[in-house]
């Protein structure tokens, strides 16, 4: 074989060729086809946690369910329904604010409906109040409006003392002014 080569060099080279363009394209394809199994297996590794995180929800879709339910039920009276109009909850919310400050022990000196912000899920309903009392009745309105559903949100809150008067009629406790703005939920969609 090594003397045929050596005879016909043009003839070698040109089958030497013929056999090499073959393996050239075939480790060509087979480097092709490598790197596609590469992306691959790189795709379904990205792709295997979210579908285990899937199949966890769908594992677990009945106890989500029932957690939703349960939050819902918590959630329906913690804000005004969209049924209720919005000029309804604005005057049931300074009434009840109203209330509130005087079962307490503040005098309502001011209230005041502000106008309503809407946004994409609630309106928010928004009152200014304004009162005076003693601190022990001001500790005592807190603790009725964090107790109140739905609940009633506390925008802003300004406490100011009131000055006493020089002489015999000073009391022991401290006279305070409050301004407080008030908000309220409603569901809108």
């Amino acid at each position: 074989m090594k003397r045929w080569v050596q005879q016909h060099k043009r003839s070698a080279i040109l089958v030497g060729v013929t056999l090499l363009v073959p393996v050239y394209l075939f480790l060509g394809a087979l480097s092709s086809l490598w790197s596609l199994r590469t992306e691959y297996k790189s795709e379904v590794d990205s792709i295997a946690p979210r579908v285990e995180r899937l199949m966890g929800l769908i594992e677990n879709e009945e106890r989500m369910t029932v957690a939703l339910a349960e939050m819902d039920a918590a959630l329906s009276g913690q804000f005004y329904a969209k049924e209720t109009d919005a000029a309804g909850v604005a005057a049931a919310l300074q009434a009840e604010a109203r209330r509130i400050f005087s079962e307490s022990g503040l005098e309502v000196t001011n209230s005041q409906v502000l106008p309503n912000r809407k946004r994409a899920d609630f309106d928010y309903i928004a009152v200014k109040m304004a009162a005076q009392g003693d601190l022990a009745a001001l500790d005592q309105t807190l603790a009725s409006l964090v107790a109140f559903r739905p609940i009633i949100f506390i925008e802003s809150f300004d406490v100011f003392p009131n000055r006493q008067p020089r002489g015999k009629d000073v009391t022991p406790e401290q006279k305070l002014t409050v301004t407080m703005q008030l908000l309220s939920v409603r569901e809108a969609k």
